[in-house]
């Protein structure tokens, strides 16, 4: 079982290797975080903000954005890659459970695989997030690690 990955800036791309595991990122959900979510993204939709209005929903109780867990995930690589997933990164996910208030989210990646596409090296990393037992969103992100062959 591999450690845990440092950044990529310090890691030349042979350094990365199949079963490598990126830092843990954990990370406990209020629902003042999904209101500033709302405020920020300006989706007011009422099964994120209103209480009241969520309990005749399908989950009883206010979920957190998709899109705000999909950041935990993007904050994740960009720490791994050293800031350089926002610019170059993909990720192909399915969201296949809620987010709730006070739950303590933990997102985690292992390395796949390393390819070239396109002349770049990338590692292929499988992505988990979870809260607590259950699974809330699953999926790949392709990160390129370094320009040309390693």
């Amino acid at each position: 079982m591999s450690s845990a990955s440092p950044a990529l800036a310090r890691r030349p791309s042979h350094d990365v290797r199949p079963g490598d595991t990126l830092p843990l990122l954990t990370r406990t959900v209020t629902q003042e975080m999904i209101n500033a979510y709302a405020e920020a993204s300006g989706d007011f939709n009422p099964i994120h903000v209103d209480p009241e209005y969520s309990k005749s929903g399908p989950f009883g109780r206010p979920i957190a954005h998709g899109l705000m867990t999909l950041a935990f995930v993007a904050q994740m690589l960009n720490e791994w890659s050293d800031g350089r997933f926002d610019a170059s990164g993909e990720v192909d996910i399915a969201f296949v459970g809620p987010v709730f208030a006070d739950d303590t989210v933990e997102v985690s990646g292992t390395v796949e695989d390393v390819v070239e596409r396109d002349g770049v090296v990338c590692a292929r990393v499988k992505l988990a997030c979870r809260a607590g037992e259950r699974q809330i969103l699953a999926g790949h992100a392709l990160q390129p690690i370094e320009n040309g062959k390693s």
